[in-house]
């Protein structure tokens, strides 16, 4: 006989189930986007030498990768409101992968940049839409954990893929991982379009002013901040690495993997992150990395650690500094109601981007000064300190939202 504590049960359980298979398809979207943001710097090295150009030509592919980012961010919201999450998912997946094959048609630096550019308006796309659709399906007390976890699907695909790239590489010459990069997500479509569900939420605005309005407004701007604060930190720090480790008396061998350390350390972070956010709120938990990892910062810009000490704090400095695009993702996925959910992460991953191509432009400038190398590194940590004031601000608005909840 069936009670309807048990009918109670078993839809609880239909219902953590399917939101369990969201998260891991929504995760899958995720690094398959990571690999494919990554897929030019895999290949650049190889390419300069068949192009003869040199490693700064890439520069603009890297900016319009960023530039297209950007926009998908901004416009996924109101793409997801009007298509819904599950449609707008599966067209990103199927655009991106299709734009990476296309890719292979580059023939010159121009062309390469254009291509990036496109490709990257279904990467941007992609990112936002599948954290809120996962954290649409979690119950209000995993949510963030959620957010937290899909994320993490960036560092997966980014790091990992500069492994796959290399066997790849080696046979395929450089279109290798442009191949994998189309192939493998026009392999996903079809399993997406079976059992990828939409979010329980359809409508809601695209707009960025929706997300000021209701009481939102401070939130919104202490998240944008901490966000764009956090990304030029991060890429500040770890874009010159290896340039300015040679400087320390690294060899050039050494000095590049010095972003190996850091990427080491972000994976350890967002997964620490990922473990304890249900406890203390990723707010305050991005709070305390931040100002830790200025101090680590400091530490290793100024007080001249041997070599064998250099790769654990670049690792803890990367297990820090690291966390603030799978940050930013989980507070928006709190703050913002289910309607505004992909808008609020699609804007605020917008923040970050944005931060990311100022970070390493501002280090370049004083590098071109000459100064130091150590000081140049030290300057990561000034970001980072705003980042965690941001954060804590954002804490504080959340605890005193609750209690004045709880008071009435």
């Amino acid at each position: 006989m069936t009670t309807p504590d048990t009918t109670d049960a078993q839809s609880a359980t239909g219902q953590t189930r399917a939101g369990l298979l969201t998260a891991v398809l929504c995760f899958v979207v995720i690094l398959l986007d990571g690999y494919d943001t990554g897929v030019v710097s895999y290949a650049a090295p190889t390419l300069a030498r068949e192009w003869h150009v040199t490693a700064a030509a890439f520069t603009p592919a890297f900016v319009a990768t960023s530039l297209g980012a950007v926009i998908g961010y901004i416009s996924c919201g109101r793409l997801a409101a009007r298509f819904g999450h599950r449609r707008l998912v599966l067209a990103s997946v199927a655009f991106f992968g299709t734009m990476s094959l296309v890719s292979l048609l580059a023939s010159d630096m121009a062309s390469l940049t254009v291509l990036r550019f496109v490709t990257a308006l279904g990467l941007g796309g992609a990112i936002p839409t599948a954290i809120a659709l996962a954290a649409s399906h979690a119950t209000p007390a995993q949510r963030e954990r959620t957010a937290s976890i899909v994320t993490v699907g960036i560092v997966f695909g980014t790091t990992i893929g500069g492994y796959v790239a290399v066997p790849l590489l080696q046979r395929f010459g450089w279109q290798g991982p442009f191949v994998l990069g189309g192939v493998a997500p026009l392999l996903a479509v079809p399993v997406l379009y079976v059992w990828l569900a939409d979010a329980p939420v359809r409508g809601g605005s695209g707009s960025a002013r929706a997300l000021f309005a209701g009481g939102l407004a401070g939130s919104t701007i202490l998240l944008w901040a901490m966000a764009l604060l956090s990304f030029m930190q991060s890429y500040s720090f770890t874009y010159w690495l290896p340039l300015l480790l040679t400087s320390f008396g690294f060899d050039r061998a050494t000095a590049a993997l010095g972003n190996t350390y850091t990427g080491m350390g972000t994976i350890a972070g967002v997964l620490l992150m990922a473990l304890v956010v249900g406890r203390v709120g990723s707010a305050r938990y991005l709070c305390a990395a931040f100002a830790t990892g200025a101090c680590l910062v400091l530490l290793f810009a100024w007080a001249h650690p041997s070599n064998a000490v250099v790769p654990a704090l670049l690792v803890l400095c990367g297990s820090m500094l690291g966390i603030g695009g799978v940050g930013q993702a989980a507070i928006a996925s709190m703050l913002y109601p289910a309607a505004l959910r992909t808008n609020g992460v699609g804007w605020s991953s917008a923040m970050g981007r944005i931060g990311s191509i100022f970070g390493p432009g501002i280090a370049g400038f004083f590098l071109q000064l000459n100064w130091p190398a150590g000081d140049i590194i030290a300057l990561a940590a000034v970001p980072a300190l705003g980042a965690s004031a941001a954060a804590l601000a954002i804490h504080l608005r959340a605890r005193g939202r609750v209690q004045q909840e709880h008071a009435a």
